[in-house]
């Protein structure tokens, strides 16, 4: 496994569940970004980054991160939204955080910004996957990490990384 494609590929992934993410912790965030900049270069710490992502991902969603996910993500609209449409979520927000989140996730699936469209804070599944670019190809990167969960035992995660042909032909 090329190892620019897999950090490319963790990149990818890190892209699309930063605020899933910031919906259990936001010091995991930042504690993910930092790991992830250091393990450029080292397949065994990108290998050991992905397992601590599993891991955060078991971790349970909070209502008050939920609330600054919430918050976060109204930034992107805050030049998109009338003044009242803004307020009313960020009213919301407090109270419905999850809800505004969804209402947000509608949003981008129809006027983008395209950043979020992949965004694991918008869908109920496993953080699995992600496609990504890379030297004019396109690929996805998959991660199995049940065995490794189970055991315990970062050494026991599955990474695989296929092609999905030439990038000109599909955005991602």
């Amino acid at each position: 496994m090329s190892l620019s494609r897999l950090y490319q590929g963790c990149e990818a992934l890190w892209r699309d569940v930063k605020y899933a993410v910031m919906a259990r912790n936001y010091a995991r965030v930042r504690e993910l970004s930092a790991l992830l900049h250091q393990a450029r270069g080292d397949e065994q710490a990108l290998r050991t980054w992905l397992y601590r992502l599993k891991c955060v991902e078991q971790e349970p969603v909070t209502l008050p991160a939920l609330r600054n996910t919430a918050y976060h993500l109204l930034g992107y609209w805050k030049d998109r939204l009338p003044p009242h449409e803004r307020q009313r979520l960020a009213q919301r927000a407090f109270d419905h955080p999850a809800g505004v989140i969804a209402e947000l996730g509608d949003r981008v699936r129809r006027e983008g910004p395209t950043y979020l469209a992949t965004s694991y804070a918008f869908r109920d599944e496993a953080w699995n996957e992600a496609e990504f670019r890379h030297q004019g190809g396109l690929y996805r990167i998959i991660v199995d990490a049940e065995e490794a969960l189970a055991a315990g035992d970062p050494t026991k995660l599955s990474v695989r990384i296929e092609s999905l042909g030439d990038a000109s032909d599909r955005a991602t």
